[in-house]
């Protein structure tokens, strides 16, 4: 990689209204989407008579290229993905507000180990196909450190899904060359240290500088609001850590976290 960026400390009073307020409209919203899916799918059950009553009356008749049997389930089955969504926003605005300052009074033994399986896990769904995930983990070491669990998951998911993205600009469907995702994690001494790599599209130099600046984005617009680095940053920051970020466009991108094991309050 031929650039290096590493982070500065930054004003915790001030990033924690930030996310609190992000938090805050991230719920509003979401509230009435989830009201109005509940709603929806409500409605679509007292129409289930009228649709198979019509269905029978019009039998082999579609609605677009859709038959009315496959409609009605295709509704059905978007209405759910909807509520599954809100109820996943609801996870993320929660976590989110244990970005806090203050929520660091809760800290606890954490292994990073643990936490890089479940992220993969809990991500799988956006890589399906199209990433290959490579991964050292050391079988007899959890990499123990002491900290937020929700933080940290935070900080990798965030990682975890700039990977993706930056792997799907750069490698289209039917591409012979294959997404990768690298992640690596070790403890030397009294340091505990994880490396997420990609061969995604990677960031200009002009932008480097600004990558952990809150709402700056290099995603397409729509796609990415500018507060996942920041974030990121922010919590392992607060966590004694250290993180660097290596990107070459065209090849890819490699951040480096470095925690302290087992650090006490």
């Amino acid at each position: 990689m031929s650039t290096n960026l590493q982070t500065e400390k930054i004003d915790h009073g001030s990033f924690d209204q930030v996310i609190l307020g992000i938090a805050h409209e991230l719920n509003n919203p979401n509230t009435f989407v989830r009201l109005n899916a509940t709603n929806l799918k409500k409605m679509l059950w007292l129409l289930r008579p009228c649709l198979e009553e019509y269905e029978q009356n019009h039998p082999g008749e579609k609605l677009g290229p859709y038959p009315m049997d496959e409609l009605r389930t295709k509704i059905n089955q978007q209405i759910e993905g909807i509520l599954n969504a809100t109820v996943r926003i609801i996870v993320v605005a929660d976590k989110l507000k244990q970005c806090t300052s203050e929520s660091l009074e809760q800290v606890s033994p954490i292994s990073m180990r643990d936490i890089i399986q479940d992220m993969l896990r809990e991500h799988a769904f956006i890589m399906q196909d199209k990433v290959e995930v490579e991964t050292d983990l050391p079988a007899d070491e959890p990499c123990q450190i002491i900290g937020f669990r929700l933080q940290m998951e935070q900080a990798v998911s965030v990682l975890i899904t700039n990977a993706v993205d930056a792997i799907g600009e750069q490698h289209k469907e039917g591409d012979a060359v294959t997404g990768r995702l690298r992640i690596k994690l070790a403890m030397d001494k009294n340091l505990v240290t994880l490396s997420i790599g990609d061969n995604g599209c990677g960031i200009d130099k002009k932008n480097l500088a600004k990558v952990f600046t809150p709402y700056f984005s290099t995603k397409p617009q729509g796609v990415g609001d500018g507060m996942g680095l920041p974030i990121c940053r922010s919590i392992i920051d607060r966590h004694g850590g250290t993180i660097t970020l290596d990107s070459e466009p065209g090849t890819g991108t490699e951040v480096q976290i470095v925690l302290p094991h087992n650090r006490s309050e």
